[in-house]
């Protein structure tokens, strides 16, 4: 703590204010993003809050605050905090006190299954209150690299979206398929088409355990929140993926399910049950199917595909082979793969830039606030 601030416990300086139930889950077509704490789910139709911080109550993840822009709805797992007095506290500030503290939040969670956030330790956190100048200029200084942070964001979705534009470019669209390439199902050109375990988590497991929310909707590897399993040795070529490897995500939200993500990375991992493992021939190239299925408009075919609930719609395996794509010649498709590698090469660029300033930024808070 600093000497030559005050400090007061979160409930004195700040209202902390619960979610709601969503009692009415939303078909698609809806407009907000229901969050608990966590990220977005499914949609629904209304709003409760708008450009807030959100800090998860049940079923906390290590990841459990976060800043929420535009409108939102905010279901009973999540609260929002805000300044009683924003003249003696900015909001602004209390944002980033509450980020620093994201893992002292997170210590505070009860539970063995899932954690539950312990409301009375919540209440009594210090939270500090420089001057209002120096809260300010703490502020300007870390959104500023948080602003450049979001300028590097940018650049990695120009990125993307120049891939997609050459996947048109030379493909056509893939439904329509204006070019008149031949055309097959999906099983046609798989080898090896298996789900993932079953087998939950443990700590210390020796592999990275992939779950749907590690698939982005854009096509990725996400690993910024991953937990570990021990898969015995006789299961787990069942289950383990490897460099080239196709991954689908068959059970999600509607909105969500059908993510489908080339697997890049040089460490094996094991995929939860919510995954589709696919291995192909040498007819269609991994990078090239999964161009194809994150269209927008193959995306849509697989919320039509979709069976089951709004938060819960499945693709089975036989469904997932079932559907038809273009197969254009290997020698187009190697082509494709050459210029979305040197793609790749600049979004790594962009990605380490990403990384060192996230550290700076990280070492600030530190600073300022630990």
């Amino acid at each position: 703590m600093r000497q030559d601030w005050e400090y007061r416990q979160l409930d004195d300086v700040c209202s902390i204010d619960y979610g709601t139930r969503v009692v009415q889950k939303n078909e698609k077509g809806s407009t907000y993003f229901v969050y608990g704490g966590g990220g977005a789910t499914f949609k629904v139709d209304r709003y409760n809050r708008e450009d807030c911080f959100i800090v998860s109550r049940f079923a906390m993840s290590p990841k459990c605050t976060r800043f929420v822009s535009g409108k939102f709805f905010l279901n009973d797992s999540g609260l929002s905090v805000s300044t009683k007095d924003n003249r003696s506290l900015r909001q602004s500030f209390v944002d980033k006190a509450l980020l620093a503290n994201n893992d002292a939040i997170y210590a505070m969670g009860k539970g063995v299954a899932q954690k539950n956030l312990d409301m009375p330790s919540f209440r009594r956190l210090q939270i500090p209150i420089p001057p209002i100048a120096e809260q300010e200029k703490i502020v300007a200084e870390l959104d500023c690299l948080t602003g450049i942070i979001e300028k590097k964001k940018q650049q990695l979705e120009e990125l993307n979206k120049l891939a997609q534009s050459i996947f048109y470019d030379m493909f056509g669209d893939p439904i329509t398929n204006e070019k008149g390439w031949e055309t097959s199902n999906i099983g046609s050109f798989c080898t090896d088409v298996r789900y993932g375990t079953s087998r939950p988590a443990c700590d210390g497991g020796k592999y990275t355990y992939l779950r749907m929310g590690n698939l982005t909707y854009e096509g990725s590897i996400d690993l910024t929140d991953i937990k570990r399993i021990d898969i015995p040795d006789n299961e787990i070529e069942k289950c383990i993926v490897r460099k080239g490897d196709v991954l689908f995500n068959r059970t999600n939200s509607l909105d969500l399910v059908g993510k489908t993500c080339l697997f890049d990375l040089d460490e094996e991992m094991v995929i939860a049950g919510y995954i589709i493992r696919v291995r192909l021939n040498r007819l269609v190239l991994p990078v090239y199917l999964v161009r194809t299925l994150n269209t927008s408009r193959y995306k849509k075919v697989f919320r039509n595909l979709a069976k089951g609930a709004v938060n819960q719609a499945n693709i089975n395996a036989k469904e997932f082979q079932s559907v038809v794509i273009p197969v254009p010649p290997l020698s187009l498709q190697n082509e494709f793969a050459q210029k979305v590698e040197a793609i790749e090469k600049q979004k790594e660029l962009v990605k380490r830039s990403i990384v060192e300033t996230e550290t700076l930024f990280n070492s600030r808070m530190d600073f300022w606030f630990n």
